[in-house]
């Protein structure tokens, strides 16, 4: 029930009231159309199939089906039957989202929007409910008047406020929010841009030198709303920090802040200054014609690396020719992937690929410094922006060319200043990973649990009384007596295999049919989606058929073994084989947790020279255990229960880590931008640093391989 006090009462003809889209003010409602979204690259139509799929994080089909519905009612009312699905903490965070949806429409929006938000004046902008339903909006009472507590049309004057004062131009940029799970269709949502000189006609915001005064008595919302998203919503004067002195110390030199003359980059601290980037690096391009030196990888944790030191696959100099030489201090560019932040410097002497970008600073400078600020969002988002493909439908191989790189803004720290701002990540970093090193070997434990009770339950059923038989199975030396020991095609009524369609043919992509690859299996233990899509022309290319929900599609090819459940009809590419289940022999989900057992046999089977693979024949006659489907249904809620607490403890874990993520990517954010001073901050050095371990490798973005970064080289020399 609402509380009293967040309760308002509006006179309509004194307020901006919306109902119906068509009207004068019909399109301050999320169900408004003409206010397109685009997120991840996925267009939505309305904010109101935004909101509502901010819902379902960890369901992408659910999200799928709301974007793609042309109607946002019907998209609202086609999540109804998921509403079990909602995010556990939807009631604390929906008013979050809702003020992030609207600042996304405004910023996608800018001109429209925002000259619809300021056409209401001073007014109170008010959403009028037909039904009783007076959080979001107010419903009419018998006097005429609307009461509730109208949080969409409050949210909405909050907007309305920020655009006309000085933090405007900070609404055109509005990165994600910091909650967990943040997701789209499988992948963290992206920071939002608007569009490059939009302006909105007949309006220029406010700059007033004075602080902007706290909203007025009649309205303070103090327990309703958090504080908004912008962060300069009040802006106290800069001039005059409060002086915070240690005890024996100085005072510190107080930081002064001055706009950076431009939108996205905000304020500087006065004593930085602000040069294209072409004024700081010069590019290089030196290629080697022997091919002897020391050939260097990119990784996202930890920079250029010998090759050699991650992977075992051999070079030769004869095909190393024509790489580029990179020495010690230079930095490193990605071009294919800038906008996930892969810069480097080069810590010593070596080759990197031809489609790298390898650039010599001009002047004196911490490169790290760069580094860690091309890797923040605001510049990710701008490297995006920049970025360009190559030919039709290559939205996935954009490149950020040099010319366009060279034109970016980029903050200058001083020297002294960009080694101090360097220090204190590394060893803030340090602490982070450790904790986050922690966090991921207490997964592993409760993961080894977990499986440990799945392969007994699995493979030996829940009767440890039961008399057992012997099988001739090394995996699986003896089952219970009345299971059945048979070859898994047995168990199967097909195992479909796939391939691609030939190259050139691009009416095979975009279209509605999901397409499997191992990389979609490696991301997701269910799969209602898929990276790319093929049209049903693509599917006859490919020589093969659609497989039913309920399938257990493994890869089939290095890594073999991987396993997912397909929750929609779909295909596979030439990596992955899907087992469709007898449904009177075997279980889905019991064959599904059996594959996973199987999987370091099915690895023993692979063969192959330039990659190992299993065969369909050769698969299906691996032998396997299995008791009737009654009892395999069984066992599987047995285990469901019985990992449980399992499953809620390696959740929260995980939810951990990714906040201890995104406070740190935050940080070092603000500590680059400026936004946070560390000159007199005391560095003091771990005691110990993290010992490097698998773990490391987890928060990896592999380079995209040499051979594939090849393939481009030539269009871009």
């Amino acid at each position: 029930m609402a509380q009293p006090s967040q309760v308002r009462t509006y006179h309509p003809a004194e307020s901006a009231v919306f109902l119906k889209t068509n009207e004068r003010f019909g399109g301050l409602s999320n169900m408004a159309p003409g206010f397109p979204i685009v997120l991840n690259g996925v267009r939505i139509r309305t904010s109101e199939a935004l909101y509502q799929a901010c819902r379902f994080p960890r369901r992408p089909d659910v999200q799928r089906q709301i974007i793609d519905d042309p109607s946002p009612m019907t998209a609202k009312m086609r999540s109804k039957p998921f509403r079990s699905d909602t995010r556990p903490d939807w009631d604390a965070v929906r008013v979050k989202i809702m003020r992030w949806c609207l600042r996304v429409k405004l910023a996608q929006n800018w001109q429209t929007f925002g000259k619809l938000l300021l056409s209401t004046a001073d007014m109170p902008i008010v959403e009028k409910k037909v039904r009783r339903k007076d959080f979001w909006g107010a419903t009419e009472q018998p006097d005429g008047t609307l009461v509730g507590m109208n949080v969409l049309g409050r949210l909405l004057m909050e907007l309305r406020e920020q655009l006309k004062g000085d933090e405007a131009e900070s609404l055109r940029f509005i990165e994600p929010l910091a909650i967990p799970d943040f997701l789209l269709l499988g992948e963290p949502i992206e920071a939002v841009q608007a569009p490059n000189n939009a302006q909105i006609p007949g309006w220029a915001a406010r700059r007033s030198p004075a602080p902007v005064a706290a909203p007025p008595p009649s309205d303070p919302q103090p327990s309703l709303f958090e504080q908004p998203m912008i962060t300069n919503a009040q802006p106290a004067p800069v001039s005059s920090p409060p002086d915070r002195r240690r005890d024996n110390q100085e005072p510190k030199q107080q930081l002064l802040c001055r706009p950076s003359g431009h939108d996205w980059l905000g304020d500087l601290p006065s004593q930085w200054d602000v040069l294209r980037s072409k004024y700081l690096f010069r590019e290089i391009d030196d290629r080697t014609d022997t091919g002897t030196e020391t050939l260097l990888s990119m990784r996202q944790a930890h920079g250029l690396i010998p090759h050699a030191k991650v992977s075992t696959k051999p070079v030769t100099p004869e095909e190393l020719k024509g790489y580029k030489r990179v020495c010690t201090g230079q930095m490193v560019m990605n071009r294919m992937q800038a906008s996930n932040g892969m810069f480097a410097v080069a810590r010593e002497d070596g080759l990197v690929s031809p489609d790298y970008a390898v650039f010599q600073p001009l002047r004196p400078m911490e490169p790290d410094y760069f580094v860690e600020l091309f890797k923040t969002n605001i510049y990710r988002a701008k490297f995006r922006q920049e970025s360009k493909g190559l030919g039709t439908g290559t939205s996935g191989f954009l490149r950020l060319y040099s010319d366009r790189f060279g034109s970016i803004h980029v903050p200058q720290p001083p020297e002294s200043e960009q080694r101090k701002i360097v220090q204190f990540i590394r060893a803030y970093d340090v602490r982070v990973r450790r904790l986050i090193r922690n966090k991921r070997r207490l997964i592993g434990l409760l993961n080894e649990q977990k499986q440990a009770i799945i392969n007994r339950a699995v493979t030996r059923g829940l009767n440890p009384d039961a008399p057992m038989k012997p099988t001739g199975i090394d995996w699986m030396p003896e089952v219970p007596a009345h299971w059945e020991v048979k070859p898994l095609k047995w168990f199967l009524t097909a195992i479909v295999g796939g391939s691609t369609p030939p190259s050139g043919q691009e009416d095979c992509w975009d279209g509605d049919i999901v397409w499997v690859t191992p990389e979609d299996i490696s991301r997701n233990a269910r799969l209602s989606s898929s990276r790319r899509t093929i049209t049903q022309k693509g599917l006859s290319a490919c020589s093969t058929s659609l497989v039913p929900p309920g399938s257990v599609v493994i890869t089939s090819r290095a890594p073999v073994g991987n396993v997912s459940i397909a929750e929609v009809e779909l295909a596979t590419n030439q990596g992955c084989k899907a087992l469709v289940p007898n449904a009177e022999a075997i279980d889905t989900q019991f064959l599904f947790e059996l594959m996973r057992i199987l999987k370091p046999e099915l690895q023993s089977l692979a063969t192959g020279t330039t990659f190992t693979e299993i065969s369909t024949s050769r698969l299906g006659r691996v032998k396997v255990g299995a008791p009737s489907v009654a009892e395999q249904k069984t066992v599987i809620d047995w285990v469901r229960n019985e990992t449980r607490d399992l499953e809620r403890a390696i959740e929260k874990a995980g939810q951990e880590i990714a906040l201890i993520n995104e406070y740190r990517e935050r940080l070092i954010a603000d500590v680059v931008t400026g936004k946070l001073d560390v000159r007199h901050i005391e560095i003091v050095a771990p005691a110990d640093e993290p010992i490097a371990d698998e773990d490391d490798s987890l928060d990896d973005v592999l380079e995209d391989g040499d051979a594939e970064a090849m393939e481009g080289a030539d269009a871009d020399d």
